[in-house]
């Protein structure tokens, strides 16, 4: 994230900290996962995915080859097989798109 961003995610963080905001922006959350007929946990996964996408995407462009997988085994466990982390990925893949789809008609993203 860049500077400005990261001051703007600060005093969001500080506000989110007040009951009252956190109750306005789940009921934000909650109309708008109405209008685009999803439901409100995954309007937050989506946001949550894409912060961590773009984290990734900025790792992989600062961060060497043998460093990346450093960082990935420390950060990423898994216990499944490789099937089921292929079919797992898949069907997020997916939820993924149509709800970035539904929230770039709207303008959110």
């Amino acid at each position: 994230m860049g500077k400005d961003m990261d001051s703007d995610v600060e005093k969001v963080l500080r506000l989110f900290q007040r009951r009252e905001t956190q109750e306005a922006v789940s009921e934000w959350i909650v109309q708008l996962a109405k209008k685009i007929h999803e439901k409100p946990e995954d309007i937050i996964w989506f946001f949550e995915i894409k912060r961590l996408r773009d984290e990734v995407e900025k790792l992989t462009e600062t961060l060497a080859d043998e460093e990346l997988d450093v960082w990935e085994e420390e950060n990423i466990e898994t216990n499944i097989s490789l099937e089921e982390l292929i079919e797992i990925s898949r069907r997020d893949y997916r939820k993924f798109k149509r709800i970035e789809e539904k929230l770039k008609e709207l303008g959110v993203v």
